[in-house]
């Protein structure tokens, strides 16, 4: 009972702590370099590992990449968090795994790497940038290894990603970013030597320059020379040493010939006197006193505090950057009315007499004709009152930039619709993130499995050259999977969508997460595309558990199955819309099946059966026991006898044999 208590106590512990490292690393994909880059992000990818936290942090850095970013800078994100995440996946029971420098590397690398395919062509400046996030992902990841340091760095890297998600946010020019860069520049004068404390400073002015809009190294010079100047004053007050700063502050923006150098001044000095104000039990202590070692004895207890640590300061980061978000207004249709009048009544000879004398009268008569102009979509000249129209000299002018604003206002509303409907819909797919990572794999029991035969082939529609039609054959432990997905319409288009979708759920089933989980994501996020112009798909899943020959088919707007079992032919349908068309929580069909040695199962696209199906059951009835890819060749090749030239083409066969001990466990 004991044993049983504490599962179900262990259980809740590791979906929060896990619920909080996907919070942590999205709220992290806040902080960007140059708009385009999250090193940040990428680092806590990194450092999490190939197992556990690493996934919650895989689905961190995917939401972060829905959420924050548009579709193409997104998918360059959620690309390098993947390749990083695969890397740790692969050499997480290796000895490169444990090396210092391997976290750093891996972020570094696989930013850049990813990014290098789009910097093709571009500016030697853009290059630059590029190379400056790799190398701020690196020192992030050094940083964030709670494993190689004893927390304080970890704390100043947090704090540094703190300062770059500030950019965000201006307020009459002024940025919190500088204030904090300067707080934070000040809090390295502790740091052991003078060099470290100008190299530390230097790095914190980086981040902000590379994330803010300030001039090139503006913040990099102050930060580390300032730093550099109050650590020579390290003895006396802090308001003093806050007072070098800020005369560095003053000076390098004059040598720099930056633009507005008093506004440098003035957030620096912010930053100063929040740093020698403060109490000092209210500044982080990073640098005095020597490493705490960690026990020995206890290094599991030492790893769940060190986590738990992690965990309360992502969260705090991530409840101050999103869940004091204000929420947005819809704009006043009275703007259509102030740019109408600001174009055409500025220079009329009346302007006094109708926005000055008489501007309730003016008021009402446009106030008159809004609800009739917003139902209709177009302003007409009966809409306003006869006093009026008889009154303006220049009212088919007047009515004419009315409408020209009218539909500028209904553009905008249009497009604040569908960003709202894609928050609803990002808002989805973070909300059954849980249930995605949530199952744990049961352990698989012991048996012989049973031998699989696949056979597959593809045929584009006549007149292409590349088939819209995608399938994937790979097993996960005992499981099988076997998928086939068709893209909306034919050629290049529908490649590239079933291309993608077979990649990223075969990514998702590989890592373990349940077939129906793994589904409905795609079908979120597939729903997210199609609103941005993206395409849809059809998805066609089988998953065989290769012990019990049990098995469940899942399908989003797939054509039939067929089922050959005891020598009779059973046909399975599915009829719920492809994904991408589906709403964001809608399951897919599914199917209870279970496999027999000698069952034959063939799933196919509709460009197969387009012209009915009966002479595929007719094939199936009749065919004999042989191989499966012949099985697939013979389809496909009676299918253009029946018609089957006007779209993509795709056959998958299977057919079990008895179990057999000295069997390979791969297909």
């Amino acid at each position: 009972m004991e044993r049983i208590q504490a599962r179900d106590k262990f259980i809740p512990d590791a979906l929060k702590r896990g619920a909080l490292q996907a919070a942590l690393v999205f709220a992290l994909s806040v902080a960007r370099v140059g708009g385009l880059y999250a090193p940040w992000s990428l680092a806590a990818v990194a450092v999490s590992g190939g197992k556990g936290l690493g996934l919650w942090s895989l689905l961190g850095a995917g939401l972060g990449a829905l959420v924050l970013f548009d579709f193409q800078t997104g998918l360059r994100f959620a690309a390098s968090a993947l390749l990083i995440y695969c890397a740790n996946l692969a050499f997480c029971d290796t000895k490169l795994r444990a090396r210092k420098g391997y976290a750093p590397l891996l972020a570094a690398v696989a930013l850049l790497l990813v990014q290098s395919v789009y910097l093709v062509g571009r500016s030697a400046v853009q290059w630059a940038l590029g190379a400056a996030a790799s190398a701020v992902a690196a020192a992030a990841a050094c940083g964030l290894d709670e494993t190689r340091q004893d927390g304080r760095l970890k704390l100043l890297t947090i704090l540094t990603a703190v300062t770059a998600a500030l950019s965000q946010i201006q307020a009459a020019g002024f940025s919190p970013c500088g204030m904090m860069a300067a707080w934070l520049a000040l809090l390295c004068v502790r740091a052991p030597s003078l060099p470290y404390t100008a190299a530390l400073g230097a790095l914190v002015g980086l981040c902000a320059d590379l994330t803010g809009e300030t001039p090139v190294l503006l913040w990099t010079a102050v930060c580390g020379c300032g730093a550099f100047a109050a650590a020579l004053m390290k003895k006396y007050h802090r308001l003093l040493q806050g007072l070098v700063f800020c005369l560095c502050a003053a000076a390098i923006p004059l040598v720099l010939d930056a633009d507005r150098p008093w506004l440098t001044l003035y957030e620096a000095a912010v930053g100063a006197l929040a740093y020698g104000l403060l109490p000092q039990k209210w500044l982080p202590d990073l640098f005095s006193g020597a490493a705490e070692a960690m026990p020995q004895a206890a290094p599991a207890m030492a790893a769940k505090a060190a986590a738990r640590e992690r965990a309360a300061a992502f969260q705090d980061l991530y409840n101050t950057m999103f869940r004091t978000r204000p929420t947005e207004k819809g704009e006043n249709p009275a703007v259509i009315f102030d740019h109408a009048a600001q174009q055409v009544c500025r220079n009329c000879v009346l302007v006094k007499r109708c926005w000055q004398a008489e501007y309730q009268t003016t008021y009402n008569a446009f106030n008159d004709a809004c609800p009739a102009m917003l139902k209709r979509g177009r302003a007409e000249a009966e809409d306003f009152p006869l006093f009026f129209t008889s009154r303006c000299l220049h009212f088919p002018e007047l009515l004419g930039a009315v409408n020209t604003e009218l539909y500028a206002f209904r553009l905008r509303r249009q497009y604040r619709a569908r960003l709202e409907d894609a928050r609803e819909l990002a808002e989805a797919q973070y909300a059954h993130l849980g249930e995605v990572l949530g199952s744990e794999a049961a352990p698989e029991p012991e048996g012989a499995l049973l031998r699989c035969r696949v056979g597959t082939m593809l045929r584009p529609k006549e007149g292409e050259s590349t088939c819209g039609d995608q399938l994937a054959v790979f097993t996960a432990g005992a499981m099988l999977y076997m998928l086939l997905s068709d893209g909306m319409g034919s050629g290049a288009a529908a490649h590239a969508e079933s291309a993608m979708t077979v990649r990223l759920l075969r990514q998702f089933l590989k890592a373990g997460i349940q077939p129906a989980s793994a589904l409905k994501t795609i079908n979120t996020a597939l729903t997210l595309r199609c609103q941005e112009g993206g395409g849809f798909t059809t998805i066609d899943l089988l998953a065989l558990d290769r012990r019990s020959g049990g098995a469940m088919l899942y399908k989003y707007g797939a054509a039939a199955s067929y089922l050959k079992r005891g020598g009779v032919v059973t046909r399975l349908d599915g009829g719920s819309l492809p994904a991408g068309l589906q709403s964001a929580h809608q399951p897919p069909e599914t199917t209870g099946i279970r496999l027999e040695p000698g069952s034959v199962l063939v799933m196919v696209s509709d460009g197969v059966t387009s012209e009915g199906d009966d002479w595929l059951r007719e094939l199936l009835a009749q065919w004999p026991v042989g191989d499966s890819q012949e099985l697939a060749q013979m389809i496909l090749a009676e299918s253009r006898r029946h018609g089957g030239l006007r779209d993509d083409c795709a056959a998958l066969a299977l057919r079990l044999e008895k179990s057999a001990e000295n069997l390979p466990r791969r297909v």
